[in-house]
């Protein structure tokens, strides 16, 4: 299981307090827009070396439609 999503654009990645994210991910500095969640998701360990993430999304249009029903859930 993963971290909470909701409210993630615009969020420091590795913040969500209660989840234990990788040290690589609390120090990436990345903070979530569309054009980083696309790459983690693409390549999480090429974006972020040392990620735990398991998997990667390599199709762009399900990484769009991923992108666009999170940005919507942001903006509730």
């Amino acid at each position: 299981m993963g971290p909470n999503l909701h409210g993630l654009f615009g969020r420091k990645a590795g913040s969500v307090p209660g989840f234990n994210y990788s040290p690589a991910l609390k120090a990436s500095k990345i903070v979530w827009n569309a054009q980083t969640l696309d790459q983690f998701l693409a390549a999480p360990a090429q974006k972020v070396p040392g990620t735990r993430m398991p998997m990667k999304v390599t199709d762009p249009a399900k990484r769009a439609a991923l992108i666009a029903y999170l940005k919507a859930e942001t903006a509730k």
